[in-house]
């Protein structure tokens, strides 16, 4: 399984896509260069540093384009000066890492991740100068961009985010005195994605030992000797895992963690276990870690009352001390020259003042480094605050606007459902008129056209032609009266459509009109024209038109003639009657005003005929009037027209 997981490390620590125009068999003696040194960062940091300087010499010379492995090297590098606490020569890697950035190559695919990289380094050797501040900008940086999580099957960004979680957590502990806020919610974050965060064995050791900190940071001591107890399981059975760095910072965790359980093992047993993690730090070389475990050491040495274990131990560092330079790190130093004075080391008051003097000197170093940090943290809350009463604002106006919105479409449905309604009652309230109108109509009419016929049928020596004409025309009546009463009901007569030749219907209307007077002609001109429409309601119509006209017709003649444009037909009943005056002429087709004159049903039906047929030919069917008093009137009936190839 770990093989498989190392195998799988070094597809992600080489670029993610390989250009066609590099070697591949010269990629990969790169590539196997900078896994051996990745491999070796934490058990050898010089051999790390050797390899990673051979595969730079290799890429100069053979794949000068390939930019994923420059930066793999300069970063492997830099984590090994770190480890060896050479903070120069990590300063000197990191930026040129920042050079290789700044001038990419076709070959840098993985830029994004080695930037990032590069900067939690930084962040930890800024953590280690007591730049607080600085250390957790670049981090929280680095959160926001969110750059860790672009691609999280590949170990590179797994490596990553572990080195973001270390770095963290190391920061809350050993920094902010276990202070910081959020380090619960880190570890339960770093707890749910343990698994898919794998990378290898001393990563893993990493992020234990990383996590035994942050659970002893917050009193959860046993679940911190957990973790120790992981370490301490891969260091036995698992073979090449063995690493002093890892061994000895185990055993000084463990021995913190039983510190904090008293009655769990004995003083001299904790003592023994902080002891053998100094040795193991001297071992392993990293004067960082050393002084780490010179302090630790001393510091329960003295708790247990064995002052001269402690004199031994500080004097051993002590001896030291002009391999170190001064502010490399501030926090262990100030712990030193603590235990010194403590103890009463010093030989005599000048160097118990001059201790004293670099002891002020390094804490106020660090209270301006936590001074700047709680500046920052104050910032940053501040600006948390503001962002969430921001965010609040915002989601109450988009609240608002919502709800706006909402009753602004609620308004504009219901104005619309009142303007329809409005309008239904205004067609309904038209039409109530009309049939009031028509009922009026009907009554006046009725009385106005069947009251001559009366009058003649009343007559005891009307002569038996002119009788039988008489009851012809009121049987015409009577037919007008219940064809007007079923077009006017919405849902009246049917509209049977169809396509019928003109001149039949003009036939039909001569066969059913009154005789014309003595003196007056009915002329039909011939016509091929066919309409469309229903031909029964055609016959009514012109038989009423035809009819009026002989009625208002005594000298001349009433024509009937069909003309047509190619789309609609033209039908004329011209008469040389008597004619209408403007005012007759306008309440001639109205339903709703007393016909004036000699006018009746028949046309107020015929209205209604033509009105049938636009509706349900959607032709533009109509019927207008053209008359002059004393000079005749013309009938104009549009209707469609049935064989457009004519």
């Amino acid at each position: 399984m770990w093989l498989i997981g190392l195998t799988v490390l070094l597809l992600g620590l080489t670029a993610c896509e390989r250009g066609r125009s590099l070697d591949r068999q010269r990629q990969s003696v790169a590539d196997r260069l900078n896994k051996e040194a990745f491999v070796n960062r934490y058990r050898d940091p010089q051999g790390c540093i050797a390899l990673s300087e051979e595969a730079l010499a290799y890429i100069a010379d053979s794949l000068p384009e390939y930019g994923d492995g420059v930066l793999r090297a300069h970063n492997d590098m830099a984590f090994a000066y770190y480890q060896m606490s050479d903070h120069e020569g990590a300063e000197r890697e990191l930026a040129q890492v920042e050079r290789a950035l700044a001038n990419p190559t076709a070959q840098m695919h993985n830029a994004d991740i080695e930037g990032a990289i590069a900067q939690l380094l930084r962040a930890r050797l800024l953590q280690r100068a007591c730049r607080i501040a600085d250390s957790y900008r670049l981090l929280y940086d680095i959160g926001r961009s969110r750059t860790l999580e672009h691609n999280r099957d590949n170990v590179l960004y797994n490596y990553a985010q572990t080195e973001y979680y270390i770095t963290m957590l190391v920061l809350n502990f050993h920094y902010r005195q276990g202070k910081e806020a959020r380090v619960e919610e880190l570890l339960e974050e770093v707890e749910s994605r343990r698994e898919e965060l794998r990378v290898d064995f001393a990563q893993d050791m990493a992020l234990n030992y990383a996590l035994a900190y942050g659970y002893q940071s917050i009193g959860e001591s046993l679940t911190a000797l957990d973790y120790c107890d992981d370490n301490f399981g891969i260091l036995e059975r698992v073979p090449g895992a063995w690493c002093a760095y890892h061994y000895a910072n185990t055993l000084q965790m463990t021995a913190l963690a039983l510190k904090s359980l008293p009655g769990m093992v004995s003083p001299d047993s904790v003592l023994a276990l902080y002891d053998s993690a100094r040795v193991a730090f001297f071992s392993y070389g990293d004067p960082y870690q050393m002084l780490g475990g010179v302090t630790s050491t001393a510091r329960y040495a003295l708790l247990c009352g064995d002052t001269a274990r402690a004199h031994e131990v500080l004097g051993q560092w002590l001896n030291m001390r002009n391999t170190w330079t001064p502010f490399t790190a501030p926090k262990m130093e100030v712990g030193f020259f603590d235990l010194l004075l403590r103890s009463r080391m010093a030989r005599d008051g000048d160097q118990a003042r001059r201790w004293y003097e670099h002891q002020t000197e390094l804490q106020e170093h660090i209270q301006q480094g936590e001074r700047e940090d709680f500046a920052l943290q104050q910032t940053l809350a501040e600006s948390k605050q503001a962002q969430r009463w921001l965010t609040a604002a915002a989601v109450l106006f988009g609240a608002m606007v919502l709800m706006l919105t909402v009753l602004a479409v609620l308004l504009v449905r219901q104005t619309r459902r009142l303007r329809r309604e409005k309008h239904e009652l205004e067609q309904a309230k038209q039409r109530d008129v009309e049939r009031i109108a028509n009922v009026e109509t009907c009554l006046s009419v009725i009385r106005h056209d069947v009251s001559p016929f009366i009058s003649y049928l009343q007559k005891t020596d009307l002569p038996t032609d002119l009788r039988e004409e008489v009851l012809s025309q009121l049987s015409h009546t009577f037919d007008n009266i219940k064809n007007w009463t079923r077009l006017s009901i919405p849902t009246g007569l049917a509209f049977r459509a169809e396509v019928f030749a003109l001149q039949e219907v003009l036939e039909a209307v001569r066969g059913q009109v009154m005789r014309p007077h003595a003196g007056v002609e009915l002329r039909i001109r011939p016509t091929t024209l066919s309409v469309h429409g229903d031909r029964q309601l055609v016959i009514i119509l012109l038989r009423n038109l035809t009819t009026n006209a002989l009625q208002h017709t005594t000298q001349g003649y009433v024509e009937l003639e069909a003309q047509s444009d190619g789309k609609m037909v033209d039908i004329l009943v011209r008469d040389t009657g008597s004619g209408m005056s403007d005012e007759e002429r306008e309440s001639l087709f109205r339903a709703d005003r007393k016909p004036q004159g000699d006018h009746g049903f028949g046309l107020i039906l015929c209205r209604y005929i033509i009105k049938k047929h636009d509706d349900m030919t959607c032709r533009g069917c109509s019927l207008h009037v053209e008359s002059h008093l004393g000079k005749g009137t013309t009938m104009h009936v549009r209707l469609a027209r049935g064989d457009t190839s004519q």
